[in-house]
Protein backbone atom coordinates (compact mmCIF):
# COMPACT_ATOMS: atom_id res chain seq x y z
CA UNK A 1 0.00 0.00 0.00
CA UNK A 2 1.25 3.65 -0.98
CA UNK A 3 0.56 7.08 1.14
CA UNK A 4 -0.42 9.61 -1.25
CA UNK A 5 -0.14 12.89 0.78
CA UNK A 6 -1.61 16.26 -0.62
CA UNK A 7 -1.05 19.83 0.31
CA UNK A 8 -3.71 21.77 0.26
CA UNK A 9 -3.27 25.66 -0.59
CA UNK A 10 -1.90 26.17 -4.34
CA UNK A 11 -2.08 22.39 -4.59
CA UNK A 12 -5.52 20.95 -4.83
CA UNK A 13 -7.33 24.66 -4.54
CA UNK A 14 -6.93 28.55 -4.48
CA UNK A 15 -9.36 30.51 -2.65
CA UNK A 16 -8.47 33.94 -2.96
CA UNK A 17 -6.60 35.01 0.26
CA UNK A 18 -9.66 33.86 2.53
CA UNK A 19 -7.42 31.85 4.71
CA UNK A 20 -4.97 35.07 5.24
CA UNK A 21 -8.19 37.37 5.29
CA UNK A 22 -9.39 35.29 8.19
CA UNK A 23 -5.77 34.65 10.00
CA UNK A 24 -5.66 38.84 9.85
CA UNK A 25 -9.36 39.08 11.21
CA UNK A 26 -8.09 36.60 14.11
CA UNK A 27 -4.79 38.55 14.93
CA UNK A 28 -7.01 41.99 14.97
CA UNK A 29 -9.69 40.63 17.13
CA UNK A 30 -7.82 38.63 19.79
CA UNK A 31 -4.43 41.13 19.61
CA UNK A 32 -6.02 44.43 18.23
CA UNK A 33 -3.28 44.59 15.79
CA UNK A 34 -4.05 45.47 12.28
CA UNK A 35 -2.05 43.33 9.47
CA UNK A 36 -1.52 44.60 6.10
CA UNK A 37 -1.77 42.44 2.72
CA UNK A 38 1.41 40.54 2.77
CA UNK A 39 2.77 41.44 5.65
CA UNK A 40 3.58 37.43 6.17
CA UNK A 41 3.45 35.13 3.72
CA UNK A 42 2.02 31.99 3.97
CA UNK A 43 3.64 29.62 2.22
CA UNK A 44 4.51 26.18 3.32
CA UNK A 45 4.19 27.15 6.76
CA UNK A 46 2.30 25.90 9.63
CA UNK A 47 -0.46 28.10 11.10
CA UNK A 48 1.19 29.00 14.40
CA UNK A 49 4.31 29.75 12.50
CA UNK A 50 2.07 31.77 10.61
CA UNK A 51 0.89 33.56 13.57
CA UNK A 52 4.16 33.88 15.74
CA UNK A 53 5.22 35.66 12.62
CA UNK A 54 2.24 38.15 12.55
CA UNK A 55 3.19 38.98 16.23
CA UNK A 56 6.81 39.15 15.16
CA UNK A 57 5.82 41.67 12.70
CA UNK A 58 4.73 43.71 15.63
CA UNK A 59 7.51 42.77 17.86
CA UNK A 60 4.79 41.21 20.03
CA UNK A 61 5.98 38.11 20.53
CA UNK A 62 5.64 37.89 24.08
CA UNK A 63 1.66 37.88 23.96
CA UNK A 64 1.94 34.42 22.35
CA UNK A 65 0.91 31.68 25.00
CA UNK A 66 -1.32 28.99 25.61
CA UNK A 67 -3.98 31.19 26.41
CA UNK A 68 -3.83 33.19 23.29
CA UNK A 69 -2.87 30.67 20.86
CA UNK A 70 -6.19 28.82 21.81
CA UNK A 71 -8.53 32.61 21.48
CA UNK A 72 -6.78 33.03 18.29
CA UNK A 73 -7.42 29.49 16.53
CA UNK A 74 -10.88 29.80 17.87
CA UNK A 75 -11.45 33.21 16.55
CA UNK A 76 -9.61 32.10 13.03
CA UNK A 77 -11.67 29.59 12.50
CA UNK A 78 -14.75 30.72 13.00
CA UNK A 79 -13.17 33.71 11.01
CA UNK A 80 -11.98 31.05 8.31
CA UNK A 81 -15.84 29.65 8.18
CA UNK A 82 -17.22 32.99 7.12
CA UNK A 83 -14.61 33.31 4.36
CA UNK A 84 -14.71 30.14 2.51
CA UNK A 85 -18.54 29.92 2.62
CA UNK A 86 -18.37 33.76 1.33
CA UNK A 87 -15.52 32.54 -1.55
CA UNK A 88 -18.06 29.32 -2.12
CA UNK A 89 -20.91 32.04 -2.77
CA UNK A 90 -18.64 34.58 -4.71
CA UNK A 91 -17.48 31.53 -7.13
CA UNK A 92 -13.78 32.02 -6.07
CA UNK A 93 -13.03 29.04 -4.50
CA UNK A 94 -10.67 27.35 -7.47
CA UNK A 95 -9.90 23.81 -7.96
CA UNK A 96 -6.15 23.72 -9.25
CA UNK A 97 -6.08 21.82 -12.71
CA UNK A 98 -6.35 18.10 -12.95
CA UNK A 99 -6.88 17.57 -8.95
CA UNK A 100 -10.24 15.87 -9.33
CA UNK A 101 -9.42 13.55 -12.04
CA UNK A 102 -5.96 12.59 -10.09
CA UNK A 103 -8.15 12.23 -6.89
CA UNK A 104 -10.98 10.05 -8.71
CA UNK A 105 -8.25 7.32 -9.88
CA UNK A 106 -6.37 7.36 -7.04
CA UNK A 107 -9.31 7.00 -4.94
CA UNK A 108 -10.50 3.96 -7.42
CA UNK A 109 -7.12 2.48 -6.75
CA UNK A 110 -6.83 -0.18 -3.57
CA UNK A 111 -3.11 0.29 -3.55
CA UNK A 112 -3.22 3.88 -2.67
CA UNK A 113 -4.39 5.30 0.59
CA UNK A 114 -4.90 9.21 0.59
CA UNK A 115 -4.00 11.57 3.11
CA UNK A 116 -2.91 15.06 3.73
CA UNK A 117 -0.12 17.23 5.09
CA UNK A 118 -0.67 20.57 5.26
CA UNK A 119 0.33 23.52 7.93
CA UNK A 120 -3.55 24.28 8.01
CA UNK A 121 -5.12 23.47 11.57
CA UNK A 122 -7.34 20.54 11.19
CA UNK A 123 -10.27 22.47 11.66
CA UNK A 124 -8.85 24.62 9.18
CA UNK A 125 -8.29 22.05 6.46
CA UNK A 126 -11.17 20.38 7.26
CA UNK A 127 -13.61 23.70 6.53
CA UNK A 128 -11.37 24.88 3.51
CA UNK A 129 -11.78 20.75 1.63
CA UNK A 130 -16.01 20.79 2.54
CA UNK A 131 -16.43 24.06 0.78
CA UNK A 132 -14.26 23.14 -1.83
CA UNK A 133 -16.05 19.88 -2.49
CA UNK A 134 -12.76 17.70 -1.60
CA UNK A 135 -13.41 16.48 1.65
CA UNK A 136 -14.59 12.62 0.96
CA UNK A 137 -11.33 11.84 0.25
CA UNK A 138 -9.15 12.38 2.75
CA UNK A 139 -9.03 10.24 6.11
CA UNK A 140 -6.22 11.16 7.67
CA UNK A 141 -3.47 13.43 7.80
CA UNK A 142 -1.19 15.59 9.47
CA UNK A 143 -1.51 19.59 10.23
CA UNK A 144 -0.63 22.46 11.46
CA UNK A 145 -2.75 21.75 14.94
CA UNK A 146 -0.06 18.97 15.57
CA UNK A 147 2.97 20.26 15.18
CA UNK A 148 4.72 23.65 14.05
CA UNK A 149 7.49 21.64 12.02
CA UNK A 150 6.57 20.43 8.67
CA UNK A 151 8.70 17.29 8.93
CA UNK A 152 7.22 16.37 12.23
CA UNK A 153 3.40 16.86 10.95
CA UNK A 154 4.44 14.78 7.70
CA UNK A 155 5.36 12.20 10.72
CA UNK A 156 2.36 12.14 12.44
CA UNK A 157 0.26 11.75 8.81
CA UNK A 158 2.85 8.69 7.51
CA UNK A 159 2.34 7.15 11.38
CA UNK A 160 -1.64 7.45 10.97
CA UNK A 161 -2.02 6.26 7.67
CA UNK A 162 0.35 3.25 8.98
CA UNK A 163 -2.63 3.05 11.69
CA UNK A 164 -5.34 3.18 9.05
CA UNK A 165 -4.33 0.56 6.46
CA UNK A 166 -2.93 -1.50 9.51
CA UNK A 167 -2.08 -4.84 9.43
CA UNK A 168 -1.04 -3.82 5.07
CA UNK A 169 2.53 -2.12 5.23
CA UNK A 170 3.56 1.14 3.92
CA UNK A 171 5.47 0.30 0.80
CA UNK A 172 5.95 4.16 -0.12
CA UNK A 173 4.71 7.18 1.02
CA UNK A 174 4.78 10.23 -1.31
CA UNK A 175 4.13 13.76 -0.61
CA UNK A 176 2.71 16.30 -3.49
CA UNK A 177 2.94 19.94 -2.47
CA UNK A 178 3.61 23.17 -4.42
CA UNK A 179 5.96 24.91 -2.53
CA UNK A 180 9.85 24.88 -1.69
CA UNK A 181 9.30 23.65 2.01
CA UNK A 182 7.00 21.09 0.86
CA UNK A 183 9.76 19.68 -0.60
CA UNK A 184 12.10 20.12 1.84
CA UNK A 185 10.23 19.08 4.60
CA UNK A 186 8.69 16.03 3.01
CA UNK A 187 12.23 14.74 1.46
CA UNK A 188 13.38 15.10 5.17
CA UNK A 189 10.21 13.14 6.42
CA UNK A 190 11.32 10.45 4.94
CA UNK A 191 8.72 10.81 1.70
CA UNK A 192 9.30 10.82 -2.32
CA UNK A 193 8.55 14.30 -3.35
CA UNK A 194 6.25 15.74 -6.11
CA UNK A 195 6.11 19.15 -6.76
CA UNK A 196 3.80 20.87 -8.82
CA UNK A 197 4.55 24.65 -9.68
CA UNK A 198 0.84 25.42 -9.63
CA UNK A 199 0.40 28.29 -7.20
CA UNK A 200 3.79 30.71 -6.50
CA UNK A 201 6.52 28.85 -7.54
CA UNK A 202 8.11 28.50 -11.05
CA UNK A 203 9.14 25.09 -12.14
CA UNK A 204 12.85 26.89 -11.99
CA UNK A 205 12.31 27.56 -8.01
CA UNK A 206 11.06 24.05 -7.25
CA UNK A 207 13.74 22.41 -9.50
CA UNK A 208 16.38 23.95 -7.26
CA UNK A 209 15.24 22.02 -4.34
CA UNK A 210 15.62 18.52 -5.63
CA UNK A 211 12.00 17.05 -5.97
CA UNK A 212 11.77 13.50 -6.96
CA UNK A 213 9.37 14.77 -9.74
CA UNK A 214 8.19 17.84 -10.90
CA UNK A 215 5.27 18.64 -12.99
CA UNK A 216 3.69 21.97 -13.97
CA UNK A 217 0.15 20.68 -12.50
CA UNK A 218 -1.72 17.83 -11.72
CA UNK A 219 -3.18 17.61 -15.00
CA UNK A 220 0.16 15.76 -15.84
CA UNK A 221 -1.81 12.61 -14.70
CA UNK A 222 -0.24 9.51 -16.67
CA UNK A 223 3.50 11.09 -15.62
CA UNK A 224 2.27 11.20 -11.66
CA UNK A 225 0.96 7.75 -12.11
CA UNK A 226 4.01 5.94 -13.61
CA UNK A 227 6.48 7.81 -11.15
CA UNK A 228 4.18 6.47 -8.27
CA UNK A 229 3.93 2.81 -9.65
CA UNK A 230 7.73 3.24 -11.13
CA UNK A 231 8.96 4.20 -7.63
CA UNK A 232 7.42 0.77 -5.98
CA UNK A 233 9.32 -0.97 -8.06
CA UNK A 234 12.70 0.51 -7.30
CA UNK A 235 12.05 0.33 -3.65
CA UNK A 236 10.09 -3.08 -3.09
CA UNK A 237 8.53 -3.78 -0.26
CA UNK A 238 10.81 -1.83 2.17
CA UNK A 239 8.65 -0.05 4.81
CA UNK A 240 8.91 3.98 5.70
Amino acid sequence: MRLVLFDIDGTLILSHGAGMRAFYRGVSQVFGLTMEKDSVSPDGKTDPLIARECLAYFRQEHRWNDESRASLFECYLACLEEEMEQARLNGTIRILPGVTALLEKLASEPEYALGLVTGNLEGGARIKLAKAGLDTYFHFGGYGSDSEDRTALIRMAIERGRNRIAPEAVDRTFVIGDTPLDVIHGRAAGAAVIAVASANYTMADLQACGPDLLVADLTAMETILSFLKERESLTGSQDQ
